[in-house]
């Protein structure tokens, strides 16, 4: 393309009055801009002058030669490939001379995408039109959209569409993301409920077959049976109605903690004390088993712990060394301040556990519920619970143990003021 330059005189300038003469130069401009908003690329250049000098989209009134302007264009229309709608809100064309004329027009301007639409209001759009041997050319074009860091070819208004498609693009990743958590959430929740009804259909089921059987017995038969035979059913159906009692406060418990209805409230609990409660609870089993409590925990020791998630922690670990030690071992309580941290651990010298049952409880794993050396039942919940609450106070649970040398269970917390 040959660049001859149009020079004009604004000053001079005057309103086009012909109505023939404004139709001729107003149809030849939207001829053009017609087939701009319909992104038709050779349709668009063959109304350009030969003359054309620059065409501009939010830059300041800068002149490019040809070349470079078909270029800057091409670049500008390849920012916004779908159709672009108009509305023409004032408009003015204004004499030059004899051959060129002057568009003045004021538009709001719509951009579209597969997903929304960007409505840039009062765009203050300037064109030069050349009238040449085939009719009005376009020598000069201008979208009036101020803005300092936009660059040459650049679209104000694509750039917001661009911005606004980006918006977007990060609303759908956060929703996608949010989506992505409530499934997993809602597996989670599935597998708790699956492992709730499995629980119930086992372990709370199975109890009350002992307790039903042996209660209808001593109803239908009582004397059939001897005092020493009644005494034995009589302990049986209450050794079963409080095993199932405690089973069902640890699937509850269990149940709650997976729900997240339990509040965590930390508070500063004195150590000592809140290990003596919960060891004065467990006196009775541990004395009927032959198990010893040794507990060395200096009285100065405060921690930092939601009391009634920490009582549950202590009961159920105590419970579990008592369970599994046999008549004449011992169960230890101890605890250690350690750079602003307490470590606490429970030890006893029973049956142990090896590696598999080890990772297993710290990973969080649902195990089968073992008898203890007493042949005492279980839930196999009280591990889980504990773990789920520890991890609440931010800390971990740690297993070490050997088959035949018992298990030292520990965790740690945050120290609070004496």
């Amino acid at each position: 393309m040959i660049c001859r330059p149009v020079r004009y005189n604004l000053v001079n300038m005057k309103i086009v009055t012909d109505p023939e003469l404004r139709r001729e130069i107003m149809d030849a401009y939207f001829s053009y801009y017609e087939a701009y908003t319909h992104r038709r690329w050779d349709e668009m250049t063959s109304h350009f002058s030969d003359t054309i000098t620059m065409f501009g989209t939010g830059i300041d009134e800068v002149s490019f030669a040809g070349h470079t302007t078909l270029a800057t264009l091409r670049r500008e229309f390849s920012q916004a490939p779908d159709p672009i709608t108009y509305k023409v809100k004032s408009k003015e064309v204004y004499a030059v001379s004899d051959d060129v004329a002057l568009l003045m027009l004021n538009m709001d301007i719509t951009l579209h995408n597969e997903v929304q639409e960007v409505v840039c209001h009062d765009n203050r759009t300037t064109a030069v039109m050349v009238k040449e041997a085939d009719g009005w050319k376009l020598a000069h074009g201008h979208w009036s959209q101020p803005d300092q860091d936009i660059g040459p070819g650049e679209s104000v208004p694509y750039r917001l569409l661009l911005e606004r498609s980006r918006q977007l693009e990060e609303k759908v990743s956060e929703r996608t993301m949010e989506i992505m958590a409530q499934k997993d959430e809602l597996k989670r929740l599935n597998e708790t409920k699956d492992k709730l009804f499995s629980v119930i259909a086992h372990d709370l089921k199975n109890p009350f077959n002992s307790i039903i059987g042996f209660s209808e017995l001593l109803l239908q038969d009582r004397d059939v049976f001897s005092p020493e035979k009644r005494e034995q059913m009589l302990q049986t159906i209450h050794h079963q109605s409080k095993s199932t009692f405690e089973l069902l406060e640890h699937l509850l418990e269990w149940a709650r903690s997976q729900t997240d209805f339990i509040a965590f409230r930390p508070e500063q609990v004195v150590l000592q004390s809140l290990m003596r409660d919960v060891k004065a609870s467990l006196e009775g089993p541990a004395k009927e088993k032959g198990v010893r409590f040794c507990c060395e925990i200096p009285d100065h020791i405060v921690v930092q712990a939601d009391k009634p998630m920490l009582q549950i922690i202590l009961r159920n670990l105590l419970h579990n060394a008592v369970k599994f030690t046999h008549s004449g071992g011992e169960v230890s309580c101890q605890a250690e301040s350690s750079h602003g941290h307490v470590n606490i651990m429970i030890a006893d010298n029973g049956v142990g556990m090896d590696a598999n049952t080890r990772k297993a409880i710290e990973d969080g794993v649902h195990l089968d519920a073992q008898q203890g050396t007493a042949r005492e039942t279980g839930t196999g919940l009280g591990l889980l619970l504990c773990r789920e609450y520890i991890a609440r106070h931010g800390s971990r649970l740690s297993v070490e143990s050997e088959p035949g040398k018992g298990s030292c269970f520990s965790f740690t917390l945050p120290a609070g003021r004496p």
